[in-house]
């Protein structure tokens, strides 16, 4: 049976609004051809899509394809293909996927994948695949993500590498990771495993005009409002670079000054040993000054402070 079809009422809530053309039997709907659907809040288009039913007609699953496009209330989703189950009211969507979703602003997070699962009540949600995911200042390459809800917005973001490193830039720093954990509310970053980061001190000064600090570490804590870094390293001492200034530690911050966010110093913590061109200081914490490049000693407890002065020929 072939219909011509502008409205078709499927079960209670599922509801085909237009469609060239609409193919119907026990088991199935195939339609054809400028699909437009309506689904509980959401709308469903396609070039054509094929619904499975149940013994009573009821709708199971239905599959879009063609470059499908699903727009719900907070948030859009298109794909080569879209499949929505609706007995678990899950979205699944593969091939060249794009989504977008809303945090609690309003504010747009864009993710471009291979494969995207959502679920329809606002829950968490995941991709995979030659990811790119945009939002605000950040953005994050990775092979997996995973989009934890809180009150039904996006809160929080896990992101992780495959055969590569995941990859997250923000304005001021550039940071390779097996894995990111990503606050969306405020933007603040932990990054895991294998951790090495360009960090530009400079907020006000373009990447071009200052030297970066490289840095590596086992873990990596970026505060996105105050700009402090925290570097911990577990199996190894965390390692930075920053002019002429070469460090190790267990544990390494970046501080700036409260009102113009500019870099005040680098606290190298535990087991440290810091040397510049003319000298090496080892003790339980140094402290590197970014106004006038000194390096001095800290320590409480006064274990190991030691001071290698080098003298030019």
């Amino acid at each position: 049976m072939v219909l011509q079809t502008t409205n078709y009422v499927l079960g209670e809530e599922f509801e085909i609004k237009h469609a060239d053309s609409l193919e119907a039997d026990e088991e199935e709907i195939n339609v054809q051809g400028n699909i437009l659907i309506k689904y509980k809040d959401a709308v469903i288009e396609a070039p054509h899509g094929k619904i499975s039913t149940d013994a009573k007609g009821k709708p199971e699953k239905a599959i879009f394809y063609d470059r499908a496009k699903i727009q719900l209330k907070d948030r859009k989703l298109e794909a080569n293909k879209i499949i929505v189950s609706i007995n678990s009211e899950t979205i699944y969507a593969e091939g060249n996927t794009l989504s977008e979703l809303k945090d609690k602003n309003n504010n747009p997070i864009i993710i471009k994948s291979d494969y995207q699962e959502l679920n329809w009540n606002g829950e968490n949600a995941s991709a995979k695949g030659n990811i790119t995911t945009t939002y605000e200042d950040t953005k994050v390459i990775s092979d997996k993500v995973q989009i934890i809800y809180k009150n039904k917005r996006p809160y929080q973001a896990i992101f992780t590498g495959g055969k590569k490193q995941s990859f997250l830039e923000q304005q001021n720093h550039r940071t390779f990771a097996n894995e990111f954990t990503f606050d969306i509310s405020t933007k603040d970053t932990y990054a895991r495993d294998n951790v090495t980061s360009t960090i530009w001190p400079y907020k006000i000064k373009q990447r071009n005009e200052q030297n970066p600090i490289l840095l590596n570490t086992d873990e990596l804590y970026i505060n996105h409002t105050n700009g402090v870094i925290t570097a911990k390293g577990k199996e190894n001492k965390v390692k930075i670079s920053y002019e002429e200034t070469k460090g190790e530690s267990k544990e390494a911050l970046l501080l700036r000054d409260s009102e113009n966010k500019n870099p005040e110093k680098i606290v190298f913590k535990g087991d440290a040993d810091v040397s510049q061109a003319d000298k090496k200081l080892s003790s339980e914490e140094v402290i590197f000054n970014f106004s006038d490049k000194k390096l001095t000693s800290n320590t409480i407890t006064n274990i190991r402070p030691k001071t290698l002065i080098f003298k030019n020929e």
